[in-house]
């Protein structure tokens, strides 16, 4: 059986990039810049034409930079959708971070392809629920997301998503207190396989970087080990409480991965599985 490869990519510049007080705008755009990012990605991207899978968070930014980059391997695959998945939005209550609502989406997106299916009312509650802003929530739905992915049959899988919430999707701390809040550029891509190795990292749906990604952009460099990437969250976290993007769980919240997690995704995905050819095995 051949390997799964995930491709995670941060969205391209929108323009809540462009200055802090642009974290003001809902659900912002991408900016002609960001747009040209996608192109050059496109372009770049190692095997396009395999992409076999695309999946991204259903803020706007997100969905545009799925749409620009894949342009054509959405138009030389006619069945293939882009996948909206709420589970991979943003961490923070800013404006910036706050999604639309699915039947705003639905409109201004009509006739692009895109699967809202998953995107239901309440996606873009950051206030309270699952997709509240507390570290350990963000921890457990990007679990779920990695679930997801797990219980997906294509090989070559493309996920968009944003800076802060890719640090938690890959337990990779590298860069996460810099100045612009993620180790990760606009547009940039690395790729990633599951760790098979152990029961424990199957069940958490463990992700690692391929040696050729990470020589790819860093060269070759021994990675943190365990305790060193849990030092690295630590000082991420309480930096970004501080600025307000994420809230801490008090003393004694803990959440544990539940049967009852596992119970919903398999209802969802029948759902959805038998609704056409997307089908989706494992659903959050």
């Amino acid at each position: 059986m051949s390997e799964k490869t995930l491709h995670l990519i941060r969205h391209a510049q929108g323009y809540h990039n462009l200055s802090l007080e642009s974290h003001g705008i809902r659900d912002p755009l991408l900016t002609p810049l960001g747009l040209q990012q996608c192109l050059t990605l496109s372009q770049e991207f190692p095997n396009i034409q395999n992409v076999d899978c695309i999946i991204a968070s259903p803020m706007r930014r997100t969905l545009q930079t799925a749409l620009n980059t894949f342009h054509a391997v959405l138009a030389a695959k006619p069945g293939l959708k882009i996948i909206a998945l709420p589970h991979l939005q943003e961490t923070s209550t800013m404006p910036c971070d706050v999604g639309t609502s699915p039947s705003t989406l639905i409109q201004e997106f009509a006739g692009k392809p895109i699967d809202f299916f998953l995107v239901t009312d309440g996606w873009n509650d950051k206030i309270e629920g699952p997709y509240a802003p507390r570290a350990d929530l963000v921890a457990r739905r990007v679990w779920k997301a990695r679930k997801f992915l797990q219980g997906r049959e294509e090989k070559n899988i493309a996920v968009v998503t944003h800076g802060g919430l890719l640090h938690y999707l890959t337990e990779d701390w590298v860069g996460s207190s810099s100045g612009v809040g993620t180790g990760w550029s606009n547009c940039e891509h690395r790729t990633y396989t599951f760790d098979t190795s152990s029961r424990s990292s199957i069940i958490s749906a463990t992700i690692a970087e391929t040696q050729d990604s990470v020589a790819r952009r860093i060269g070759h460099t021994m990675p943190l080990s365990c305790d060193e990437q849990l030092e690295l969250q630590s000082v991420a976290e309480s930096s970004w409480a501080a600025d307000g993007y994420i809230t801490l769980p008090t003393a004694g919240t803990t959440l544990e991965y539940e049967q009852d997690d596992m119970l919903d995704v398999c209802t969802e995905s029948r759902t959805h599985e038998s609704r056409g050819p997307i089908g989706i095995r494992s659903v959050l």
